[in-house]
């Protein structure tokens, strides 16, 4: 039987966190950090029951830990696989878990009609290695596009970090909020007196640090 990781932690929950997809949720120590996991013997099926349990099971460790780092969906790894995946990023998790620390994540998502996406997507061709490089760079951090402007003046106080994803086909363009838990009720109630150029986002949250945490394993 392998382990269903659900959350990287740097300190051991102080309660037992109860049931996972489906079986006891058990805390793994490793080096650099502890794994919150299920004994599983294979990958829970994608739907939507399952992603429903995932996001309850790493919402409740969130809830209950000052620090932690979401894992995606499906990862299931036995126990030399799980500490050999980590060898080596002891001072990145630290870093990680110090930048999500005691912080949450608000969303805001919208659908950028296929005609706008094509436009922005027409480039010409770099001149130099150097354009190229800077182009790859922007692709994989990009700016959020100017009808955020006033959103994020207005939100700027209470914004810790900002990620921007661009829309990818049916997958709508998200804007990625970190923010201190101890400013989350004033950010929500802020956020939702907002009105913002077309396409108009809709925000949710605030959710664990999802779109912070590294893809270490």
């Amino acid at each position: 039987m392998s382990w269903y990781v659900f959350a990287l932690v740097d300190e051991v929950p102080p309660r037992p966190l109860g049931k996972g997809i489906s079986m006891p949720l058990s805390v793994r120590r490793l080096p650099a950090c502890a794994a919150v996991v299920e004994r599983r013997g294979d990958v829970p099926p994608i739907e939507m029951g399952a992603l429903t349990s995932h996001d309850r099971v790493v919402s409740a460790i969130w809830k209950s830990v000052p620090a932690m780092l979401p894992v995606r969906f499906g990862t299931l790894l036995d126990s030399a696989e799980l500490q050999e995946a980590l060898e080596g990023h002891d001072e990145e998790l630290k870093e990680a878990f110090a930048f999500v620390r005691g912080r949450g994540q608000f969303t805001w998502r919208a659908r950028v009609p296929a005609s706008r996406r094509a436009a922005a997507g027409t480039l010409r061709q770099p001149a130099s290695g150097t354009e190229y490089l800077r182009r790859a760079a922007r692709a994989a951090s990009p700016a959020p596009p100017a009808r955020y402007a006033a959103l994020r003046a207005v939100l700027k106080p209470f914004i810790a970090a900002e990620r921007f994803e661009a829309s990818k086909g049916a997958v709508p363009e998200r804007l990625y909020h970190l923010v201190d838990k101890t400013q989350m009720d004033e950010y929500s109630a802020l956020a939702r007196t907002l009105s913002t150029a077309p396409p108009a986002p809709t925000l949710t949250g605030p959710w664990p640090p999802y779109a912070f945490a590294p893809d270490i394993l």
